[in-house]
């Protein structure tokens, strides 16, 4: 039976009933899921189990659920309502080839508890994060699709029927619910004020991609203070188009530049292509960052830079049309709200972008039809020791940025220290471009001087048929992470390139580190024995780091590095899951 009928017949009847008992319970985050509130979903998380609170605008039932594309068949579903009194709620799932659900062996949902209030639904319930039930998907600190919807009428108990809920009352939301925003318990401190920085009616271009760089001189307009939250602000209607923003500082001394307006890869000046000192990043998919308590970017100030360019990069594939036939001219005024204290703050906080290199002048490579291309890029110990400057005291992450384009899936922060590769700052192995928000990470990471840092990166190219090279257009590929820490040092970012000094022909001779860049370039077909021999060099060869930042002089250092051939690698511990299927 279709959805789209009236009604959905439920495989096996609810097994779990219980009386309320109402309780007040603290969830650390809150979401909606629509765009109108109607659907509200609070949760908080341990070690081992994951409670949740969904506060929902109907009478009648509601459905939530983990699905992979967004989609309700294949998922792992819950659906949950109150009737006379008791709570009714099932652990179901569905199959690839059905939308009906099926009640799962195993019912693995807590209740905790619920209520019928002013023409909404509460339910409480909890789950632990790995369950080893078949029907059950995992919460782990992956990007997760959760799909819900609710209806206006309790299911029919004595025959298994549940009213279709609609189209308008159904839908998906991309989210990360082990490593998640939150709101400080102390937010907003006093003396706490807005400030807009934003593009001003600039047409989207009809397709593809675009840089815009628009300058502002804060000096006059911000005293001694704090970032402690930034957020997009996009023009209505332009959320498809605006895909990047990042904000960066540094101290141009051009007041001619305040306002000005440039395509940051063609005629920005060097001055403003080379400003650099990220202060807030903001990708596809995510909300608003806040700062934990006691943390921000400090600005303002005699000695702070004063010059911010505001990066905007939009992405536009198929130029909308009137019903006449024209082309639709799209302005946008789109931006990022700063959100600064100037009452005290203890630690003052900074950004390093880490990743691959994006210049014309050398070639990052991906070749088509590859289901797992994996790509690194290194932060050596030596550019650490340049970038902690003449302190060297450890720093603290304590937020994660992780981007790629359309053919990133799975993206590493990875940490060695000496010959040892301690746990995975981040990674999230179902990862979209269309959902690149912050990790607030649970427990910060003590970050060393002599430490190791890598982007890792996975890409897909399957559906791809020529090969894809670095760059920030979506048809091209970037492989970054930005950090958040503290305390700030003068230390901006730390990229790298392959220096492909283990780079060979297919009739074995091997390419000079010098044109490698230009060999690669140039290879039409990438057969099987091309990529092997990319994949290879990519395996063998030196990474060359570069270490800059806009505060020093000289403002970079480049280093040769390559991980210790007796470096132990970190491996995660296999789940209960595996464990028992040992056993």
């Amino acid at each position: 039976m279709s959805l789209k009928q009236n009604y959905l017949i439920i495989a096996s009847l609810f097994s779990m009933v219980t009386h309320i008992c109402t309780q007040t319970l603290d969830y650390k985050y809150y979401r909606a899921l629509d765009y109108e509130a109607n659907y509200v979903m609070g949760w908080r998380f341990n070690d081992t189990h994951i409670d949740f609170e969904l506060t929902v605008n109907t009478l009648g039932y509601v459905g939530f659920g983990i699905s992979d594309v967004g989609l309700m068949n294949p998922a792992d579903l819950l659906i949950g309502w109150i009737s006379d009194g008791n709570m009714y709620l099932g652990d179901y799932h569905t199959k690839s080839d059905s939308r009906t659900p099926y009640m799962d062996t195993s019912q693995d949902w807590i209740i905790q508890d619920g209520e019928e209030q002013n023409g909404t639904t509460i339910l409480r319930f909890s789950r632990k994060l790995v369950t080893c039930d078949p029907g059950d998907r995992p919460f782990t600190k992956d990007r997760l699709q959760l799909i819900w919807s609710f209806g206006g009428d309790d299911p029919e108990l004595a025959n298994g029927l549940v009213p279709y809920h609609g189209d308008t009352k159904r839908g998906s939301t991309n989210i990360i619910l082990l490593e998640n925003d939150a709101i400080p318990p102390s937010f907003p401190p006093p003396n706490t004020f807005l400030l807009p920085l934003k593009n001003h009616e600039y047409v989207i271009p009809a397709t593809g991609s675009s840089l815009q760089c628009i300058v502002f001189d804060l000096s006059s307009l911000v005293p001694e203070s704090h970032i402690i939250k930034y957020e997009a602000e996009i023009t209505p209607g332009n959320e498809a188009f605006v895909y990047r923003m990042i904000l960066y500082r540094c101290d141009l001394k051009d007041p001619d530049l305040n306002g000005a307006r440039f395509d940051c890869e063609a005629d920005a000046p060097s001055t403003v292509k080379s400003c650099k000192n990220t202060v807030a990043s903001w990708s596809m998919g995510a909300e608003s960052f806040h700062f934990p308590d006691n943390v921000g970017i400090h600005m303002g100030g005699a000695n702070e830079p004063s010059t911010y360019v505001l990066e905007i990069h939009y992405s536009k594939y198929q130029e909308p049309m009137a019903p006449d036939g024209t082309p639709i001219v799209i302005p946008d005024s789109s931006g990022l709200q700063i959100t600064y204290t100037t009452s005290p703050i203890v630690n003052k906080a900074g950004m390093l972008e880490i990743g691959k290199v994006i210049s014309p002048g050398w070639q990052q490579i991906i070749p088509e039809k590859e289901e797992a291309f994996t790509s690194t890029s290194v932060c050596s110990p030596r550019c650490m020791n340049w970038g902690f400057s003449t302190d060297k005291t450890p720093v603290n992450a304590i937020a994660v940025m992780l981007k790629g384009n359309d053919v990133a899936s799975e993206i590493k922060l990875r940490h060695f220290r000496g010959n040892d590769e301690l746990p995975w700052i981040t990674v999230d192995q179902k990862f979209s471009n269309f959902y690149q928000a912050a990790r607030l990470l649970t427990t910060p990471v003590t970050i060393e001087s002599s430490d190791t840092l890598m982007v890792e990166c996975t890409f897909n190219t399957s559906s791809r048929s020529a090969k894809t090279k670095g760059g920030w257009s979506r048809i091209e590929e970037v492989c970054r992470a930005t950090i958040v820490y503290y305390p700030a040092k003068p230390f901006d970012m730390c990229l790298s390139w392959s220096s492909y000094d283990n780079l060979f022909a297919k009739n074995g001779t091997k390419i000079p580190e010098e044109a490698a860049a230009d060999f690669l370039g140039n290879v039409t077909q990438w057969d099987a024995p091309m990529k092997n021999m990319l994949k290879q060099a990519l395996k063998k060869s030196s990474e060359r780091s570069i270490c800059s930042s806009i505060s020093r002089q000289p403002a970079y250092a480049i280093d040769r590095y390559s991980l210790p051939p007796n470096t132990r690698r970190y491996a995660e511990a296999p789940s209960p899951c595996e464990k028992n299927v040992r056993q």
